[in-house]
C-alpha cells in the first residue's frame, strides 16, 4: 500500500509539474503573439490605408531662350520623406509638389524658384535668367497613377498595390512585424529563448504569400544568413545547433553543437562565431537553415530589471532583410500566428512548445 501511494505521489507530482511547464509555455507564447499582432496591426493602421486621387504631370511643355521642349512626363519619386513628381529641362531638375490631400499640384521647383501650380494655375514663367515657360495646362485633369499617394498603403505588403510596387525601389513599413521579433527578459530569469528556427516556422513563413516580393528573402531558401541583436543591457548568449532531421522525424530537440558567450554589454551589432557581437561580418555567425535548426537564448545579467531585445536576419549575399516571424497576415479580416517556446529544465534538456494563434485584424 505505501509504495502503491508513494507511486500515486510521484505520479501527480510529476503531472503537476508537467502542467505548470505547459501553463508556463502557454503564457509566454501568448504573450509573444499578442504583442506580434499588435506591432502589426499598428504598423498598418499608421497611414493612409490607400489613397490615389492623382498622378504626375504628363505632356507638358517648357520652353525658354534656347530650348523648347514638349510632351514632357514626370515621374513620381519618393526621397527624403518627401514625395514629388520629377523630370529635367535644359539639364536642370523640374520638381512638381502635391497638397497636404494629394488632391492637386501645390507648386512646381525649377532652379531654386518656385511657382504656384495647380488646376487653376496651370502656366506661368519662373524667374531665372531665361525667363523659363511652363505649360500644364494639358496634364490636366490629374489622372490616378495606381500608386498610393502618401506612400504608406496599410495593405500588410511592402508594395503599393498588391501587383505594383512603390518607385525607386521604396517600401513601406507594412512588413515589419514579419521581419523582426522583440521582447523583454526580466531579471533573474536565467536562459530565455529568443529565437527558434525551425520547419514549422519555415513552412508558416513560405505560406504567407503576402511574404512574396522581390526585396526581401525568406528564412528557409538561403544557407549563409547573418543574425543582429539589439539589446540594451548585458546579458549572456548561448546558442543551441539542433538536428534538423532528427526533429523533423520524432519532433525531437536533439542538440548538435552549443556555443556560449559571457559577459556581453548593451549593443546594437552582428552576432560572432564565439556568441560575441560585434559591428563586422568578417566572422560573425553564419546561420545556414538549410540544414540546421538554431535556438539562440539570451540571459538578463544586468541585475537592474528587465531586459529588452530585438532580433533580425540579414542575408550575407545581399544585405537584404529577412522574411523571419511566422505571422499570416495574408487573410481577410484575420492575423494568423505560430508560437513558439523552448524552457530548459534543471537537467538541461530544451522542453518546447509551438501553438497557432489568431486574432481579428
Amino acid at each position: 500500500m505505501a509504495t502503491v501511494i508513494l507511486n500515486v505521489a510521484v505520479q501527480l507530482s510529476t503531472e503537476y509539474d508537467l502542467r505548470n511547464i505547459d501553463l508556463s509555455l502557454n503564457s509566454i507564447i501568448k504573450s509573444k503573439s499578442d504583442l506580434t499582432y499588435k506591432y502589426a496591426k499598428d504598423l498598418n493602421a499608421n497611414g493612409s490605408w490607400f489613397v490615389d486621387i492623382v498622378g504626375c504631370p504628363t505632356n507638358y511643355t517648357m520652353s525658354g531662350a534656347t530650348l523648347r521642349q514638349t510632351n514632357l512626363s514626370s515621374q513620381l519619386t519618393y526621397t527624403w520623406w518627401i514625395i514629388s513628381c520629377e523630370w529635367s529641362f535644359n539639364g536642370n531638375p523640374v520638381s512638381f509638389y502635391f497638397n497636404s490631400g494629394y488632391s492637386d499640384l501645390q507648386f512646381a521647383q525649377y532652379l531654386w524658384s518656385q511657382l504656384i501650380t495647380n488646376s487653376w494655375s496651370t502656366s506661368w514663367n519662373f524667374p531665372d535668367a531665361e525667363n523659363t515657360f511652363i505649360d500644364l495646362s494639358l496634364s490636366f485633369p490629374l489622372v490616378p497613377d495606381g500608386i498610393d499617394d502618401n506612400f504608406n498603403s496599410d495593405n500588410y505588403t511592402i508594395s503599393s498595390t498588391w501587383s505594383q510596387m512603390y518607385p525607386n525601389w521604396y517600401v513601406d513599413d507594412d512588413a515589419g512585424a514579419r521581419l523582426l521579433s522583440y521582447w523583454y527578459v526580466l531579471d533573474n530569469s536565467w536562459l530565455y529563448n529568443i529565437f527558434w528556427s525551425n520547419t514549422k516556422m519555415k513552412q508558416y513563413i513560405e505560406n504567407n504569400s503576402n511574404n512574396t516580393d522581390t526585396i526581401y528573402k525568406k528564412i528557409q531558401w538561403l544557407s549563409n544568413w547573418y543574425l543582429k541583436l539589439d539589446i540594451n543591457k548585458t546579458f549572456k548568449a548561448v546558442l543551441y545547433i539542433i538536428n534538423k532531421s532528427s526533429y523533423d522525424e520524432t519532433n525531437e530537440l536533439i542538440i548538435q553543437n552549443t556555443l556560449v558567450w559571457t559577459g556581453e554589454l548593451a549593443t546594437i551589432w552582428y552576432l560572432q562565431n564565439d556568441m560575441s557581437i560585434a559591428s563586422g561580418t568578417w566572422s560573425a555567425f553564419q546561420f545556414d537553415f538549410t540544414s540546421f535548426d538554431y535556438a539562440l537564448f539570451i540571459e538578463n545579467t544586468s541585475g537592474s530589471g528587465a531586459l529588452l531585445y530585438k532580433v533580425q536576419l540579414e542575408d550575407a549575399l545581399t544585405g537584404s532583410w529577412v522574411y523571419m516571424n511566422p505571422l499570416d497576415d495574408s487573410q481577410t479580416g484575420i492575423l494568423w500566428y505560430l508560437g513558439s517556446h523552448i524552457l530548459i529544465d534543471a537537467e538541461g534538456r530544451l522542453i518546447w512548445e509551438q501553438l497557432e494563434n489568431f486574432t481579428l485584424k
